[in-house]
């Protein structure tokens, strides 16, 4: 029940937008009582939030549950930005509907999400600045891990925000699985260039990973 109503959510909200959508609609393409949403979500903005968060679980997040002592930088890097452009996008008709959903809410902010969205990236955020500290043989980020952190997030989130003007201006960047495997390559590339600068501004030697 809860699937069925984060799918049939997530469709009525990005066709929609959060305000015009009602919980009639979205439990009727569900297939379950009306009284389901405030049974296993409370209302419509924790039901929206929820559907915000899905991108992040887990499952769909195997960068926030990698083990950086095990892998090396590039590999890492790949897995983050993989993330952002999985081969599977064309095939994933829910990951369609969240960018969608995601591109509507930049759009017209529904106001309700809060820091919905900052607390599901935060084990991707952290994880990334765990790998930078490793890098440069730090127990805990400084001034410039944090400066560097957002410069490799950088790298990626101007597509994931703005995949609009993607579409319209450079479509052939991420359509298909080789455009979106090249792309987390080329990323990764550019990232690891960042934190060489990094690294010879510091003086601090290669990690061994």
């Amino acid at each position: 029940t809860r699937w069925r109503l984060l799918q049939a959510a997530t469709e009525v909200f990005a066709e929609v937008g959060y305000h015009a959508a009602t919980t009639r609609e979205i439990c009727r393409r569900a297939e379950v009582n009306l009284a389901s949403i405030h049974y296993y979500y409370g209302d419509k903005a924790e039901l929206y939030r929820e559907v915000f968060r899905l991108p992040f679980l887990s499952e769909c997040n195997a960068f926030a549950t990698l083990d950086i002592t095990q892998v090396s930088l590039q590999e890492a890097l790949y897995s983050f930005y993989s993330w952002f452009f999985p081969a599977t996008d064309e095939e994933d008709p829910m990951r369609q509907l969240f960018m969608r959903l995601h591109a509507r809410e930049e759009a017209e902010p529904s106001g309700v999400l809060g820091d919905a969205m900052v607390q599901a990236f935060r084990p991707n955020h952290e994880k990334l600045q765990a790998l930078l500290c490793r890098e440069f043989h730090l127990k805990k980020p400084d001034v410039e891990v944090d400066r560097l952190t957002f410069g490799v997030l950088g790298l990626a989130i101007v597509y994931f925000h703005n995949r609009t003007a993607i579409d319209n201006f450079a479509p052939h960047l991420i359509g298909g699985q080789k455009a979106r495997e090249s792309m987390a390559e080329r990323l990764v590339g550019y990232a690891v260039a960042l934190v060489e600068s990094e690294r010879k501004r510091r003086g601090t030697v290669r990690s061994k990973k």
